[in-house]
This record gives structure tokens, C-alpha cells and sequence, in this order.
């Protein structure tokens, strides 16, 4: 993005508070809407997950019902198999030794009379009583299994009635299933044409605001009348107080950039739980909105792994606005904070380029947007040296004076890369002092940091997204 100075201080005429007013109602509206409809969704998914969870259940005890009718008819033909091979072997004995009904009788008879002794009688008369009696076990054998198969068979009509009850229940569950997922989408797209409602009166409420500006942007250097905003972190929450961003809003501030992500360890969790309060409640005001992520660079590292390294830091702010809402009209670029805290004793100006070099390319392949760049004077004049880093929007810190962020009083003007001439910084947010009035601004007590646009409401607008 190019900005170009305006020569003409904005000609949008100043809104009626009523206009403000009629915005943040709809607002406050759209929020009540907005949560209700999430409440719904909420029931809804819980209803869909209850669903799904008896569904699975269902099927698995039908696919167990369904492996154990498998088994009981696996059961009954085997069962099947050993009826017809014992009851073959009982043929083949009837047929082998004529015993049928009163034939027994008369091949006994038979048998005595045509021996020779006695004692070949009776062994002839033993040997067909233990045919006989074999025949009886086998008998036997056969119509206990017939008996089991019966069995068998009485559990296999009990499954198959059951397997049928449970299709029956599954069908239904599948039926209240797919209304609960219609329903669950249904409520899904209403939240989504809230919250476009609501992003459409943000962006009212941010025009209406500009249009108050009515200063002179012809101006380059200088806070002067420029759009005004200001740079908060869990140091503006004394007391773990929250901050009033309407009253921010109303004291004349139009952007602001949070705090989200710090790579020291102490940071890290309070950055993200107050740029969680903080950064909704900052945009509901009517704020344009953006996070800066605190860096650390790893001591003893070399300048090759320090573009690495960059990047992988650039993940957590990445990460943390997206789960904030991402990149939206209406929320700024990434900001890279990088300063002498950032930097361990004896890291030299290669690794620091390095590391923001690593930075800023994840930023921009990640969110398709060019990053901001915060840092001081003499920190970008001694370790900000690479040429290529001057392709991201400066943020610079001056506090020594009011008129240039370019010089300091003892210095001068300092050349950076970022520099036309040596008095002549190509700055694009200017953070001028750390000591305004925080109370006029919403805080509960404490300072709060000043900054200023370098240029007018258009290309503001157009580098959040609108």
C-alpha cells in the first residue's frame, strides 16, 4: 500500500452525538441477538453431539447383534453338518446289519442257531448287543443335538426380532439426526448475518468518528490535529481494572493497538487474557484495532537461524488474532515490537535484522497483509539495518519533542532506512509520549501512551481493511 499526503483536511461534515448514540444501540442490540443466537447453537450442537453419540451407540450394538446372529448361524449349520454325518452313520449301520424293528429279533435267532457251540452264541449275541446298544448312544447323541439346534434356533428369532428393533431405532435416530444438523446450520447462518450486521455498524461507527477529526493532514511532521490513538497492555489494567473504550472513543481516540502476544514467559499469558477482554470491547467502541507481539530473541543465536527463528515468533500473533476474528475490515496490520528488551547482550545488528526480516515474511505469507514495524530511535537506527525491512510500515517511539520524529534535541536527525533525508522519516504511526492523561481516556488511573497517523482518514481506513 502507498499512501499519499492529502492536501485538504477531511470534508465529511462532524456527526450528531445521536448518530454515535443510534450506532452503539444497535450495537448493544446486535450483541444481545448475537448471544442468543449462540446460546441456541450451543443447545443445538449439544443436542447434535448427544445425537451422534446415540447413533454410534446404536450401530454398535447392532453390528454386535449382527456378528452374533452370524455366530448362531454359523452354530446351526455346523450343528446341521454333524446331524447328517452321524445320521448317515446310522444308515450305514442299519444297512449293515439288517436291524429294523422285529428284523433284530429274527437275525439274533438266526445268529445262535447257526453256531457251533455255545460259547460262539454268545459271543455272537454280546457282539450284537454292543452294536445295538453303540446304536442307542448314537441316538441319543442325534437328538440332543437336534434339541440344541432347537435351541439355536429360538435365540436366532429372539436376535433377529431384536437386530430389526435396533434398524428400526436407528433409522429414527438418523431422521432426528439430519433435523438437528439442519437445525445446527440454520442457527449457524443466523450468527453469521448478525455478526456481518454488526461488522456493518462498526464500520458506521468508525466513519462517524473520522469525520469528527478535522485536522489538517497536509501536515507530514508532527502530532498537530492528525488522527489520534494510543497502545495498551496489562500495565493500563491497574488493579485488574477493566478500561472503558466508549469513553476512549468519545475522548477523541480512533485506533488502537493491544498488546497480544509476548515472547518473554511472564508476558505471555497476561498479554493474551487482557487482548481477549480488551480487543472485542476496543472494536464494539467503535476503535480501530489492531495487536503488536512483544519479541524475544533467543540469545547466542546466529544471523542465519535468526530469519527462523522470526518466523516461528511470528506464529503466536498470527494465531492469537485469528482466534480473535483474524483479519476483518476494521482490524490493523500485525505489529512487531522489537526494541532493546528484544535484544540479548551482544546480539549484533545481523541476527536483529534477521529475526525481523524472519518476521515480517511470515506475517505477510500468512495474512496476505504488509506488517508494522515498533520500535525507537536509536534501536532502528543501530540494529534495524537491513534496507529490505524499510518494504513494512514504521511505528517509531520519539518522546523528545513534538515536532519531528526524525530528531532528538541532543542528536539531531537521525538517518534510518527508513528515511527519505536525514530529517525526513517515513513514519506511519508515531508514538510521541507515554504520559497521557489515562483517566480522560478510560483507564482507572495511570498514564497511557499517545500516537498519532501520519496521514488521513482514507488511507487509515484503507490500512484496516476498509
Amino acid at each position: 500500500m502507498v499512501f499519499t499526503h492529502t492536501t485538504t483536511a477531511s470534508a465529511l461534515p462532524l456527526p450528531r452525538d445521536a448518530e454515535i448514540d443510534n450506532a452503539r444501540s444497535e450495537i448493544a442490540q446486535s450483541k444481545k441477538d448475537l448471544a442468543t443466537a449462540q446460546e441456541v447453537l450451543k443447545k443445538t450442537t449439544e443436542e447434535l453431539n448427544q445425537a451422534v453419540a446415540e447413533d454410534k451407540r446404536i450401530r454398535a450394538e447392532l453390528e454386535e447383534a449382527q456378528r452374533q446372529k452370524a455366530q448362531i448361524i454359523a452354530e446351526i449349520n455346523a450343528l446341521i453338518a454333524e446331524i447328517n454325518r452321524v445320521q448317515a452313520q446310522i444308515d450305514d449301520l442299519v444297512r449293515a446289519t439288517y436291524i429294523d424293528g422285529t428284523q433284530q429279533e429274527l437275525y439274533l435267532v438266526e445268529a445262535i442257531l447257526s453256531a457251533e457251540d455255545s460259547n460262539e452264541a454268545m459271543s455272537t449275541f454280546d457282539s450284537l448287543q454292543s452294536l445295538l446298544a453303540n446304536s442307542s448312544k448314537v441316538v441319543k447323541i442325534l437328538n440332543d443335538d437336534k434339541a440344541a439346534l432347537e435351541v439355536k434356533e429360538l435365540e436366532l428369532q429372539v436376535r433377529e426380532k431384536e437386530i430389526t428393533a435396533k434398524k428400526a431405532e436407528s433409522a429414527q435416530i438418523v431422521v432426528a439426526l439430519t433435523k438437528v444438523r439442519a437445525k445446527a446450520a440454520e442457527e449457524a447462518e443466523k450468527i453469521k448475518k448478525i455478526v456481518a450486521t454488526q461488522e456493518a455498524v462498526l464500520k458506521r461507527l468508525v466513519l462517524a468518528g473520522l469525520a469528527r477529526n478535522s485536522g489538517n493532514f497536509s501536515a507530514r511532521v508532527g502530532p498537530g490535529d492528525r488522527i489520534l490513538g494510543s497502545d495498551i497492555s496489562r500495565w493500563q489494567h491497574g488493579g485488574n481494572a477493566q478500561i472503558n473504550f466508549v469513553k476512549m472513543y468519545d475522548a477523541g481516540m480512533r485506533f488502537i493497538f493491544i498488546k497480544g502476544t509476548d515472547s518473554h514467559p511472564e508476558g505471555a499469558a497476561p498479554a493474551k487474557y487482557w487482548s481477549s477482554i480488551d480487543f472485542p470491547a476496543a472494536r464494539e467502541a467503535g476503535l480501530l484495532t489492531g495487536i503488536y507481539h512483544a519479541a524475544l530473541i533467543p540469545r547466542g543465536i546466529s544471523a542465519d537461524a535468526a530469519f527462523g527463528v522470526g518466523q516461528q515468533q511470528a506464529d503466536l500473533p498470527i494465531d492469537h488474532l485469528n482466534s480473535l476474528g483474524g483479519l476483518v475490515p476494521g482490524v490493523l496490520p500485525i505489529v512487531l515490537d522489537i526494541e532493546s528488551f528484544s535484544r540479548p547482550s551482544g546480539t549484533s545488528a545481523a541476527v536483529v535484522s534477521n529475526f525481523a526480516l524472519g518476521f515480517t515474511a511470515r506475517v505477510r505469507e500468512r495474512t496476505g497483509k504488509t506488517p508494522i514495524i515498533y520500535s525507537n530511535l536509536n534501536f532502528i537506527r543501530g540494529y534495524l539495518t537491513n534496507g529490505a525491512l524499510a518494504n513494512n510500515y514504521l511505528w517509531v517511539a520519539n518522546y523528545s519533542q513534538t515536532s519531528n520524529p526524525a530528531a532528538t534535541p541532543s542528536a539531531g536527525c537521525s538517518r534510518t532506512i527508513w528515511s527519505a533525508s536525514a530529517c525526513d522519516l517515513n513514519w506511519t504511526f508515531w508514538q510521541y509520549t507515554d504520559r497521557g492523561p489515562g483517566t480522560q481516556y478510560g483507564l482507572a488511573r495511570g498514564s497511557l501512551d499517545m500516537n498519532v497517523f501520519a496521514f488521513g482518514s482514507g488511507e487509515l481506513l484503507a490500512l484496516a481493511g476498509y
